[in-house]
């Protein structure tokens, strides 16, 4: 059985900038990547951000 290295990455997201976000998905994936990384996990809404979360009240 090979061994399998994952990697996780958590980042400042800008909400609604799917652009910003996958740049910055892209770039750390490439990173993990040169570091021998095989997956990497990102955190949830990565992509869009946590825009939903604004219009929660107590």
């Amino acid at each position: 059985m090979d061994n399998i290295k994952i990697s996780t990455a958590q980042f400042e997201h800008k909400n609604g900038d799917k652009a910003y976000n996958l740049s910055m998905i892209e770039k750390l994936s490439e990173k993990a990547s040169r570091q021998g990384s095989n997956v990497i996990a990102f955190h949830e809404c990565s992509i869009t951000g946590y825009t939903f979360a604004r219009n929660l009240s107590k």
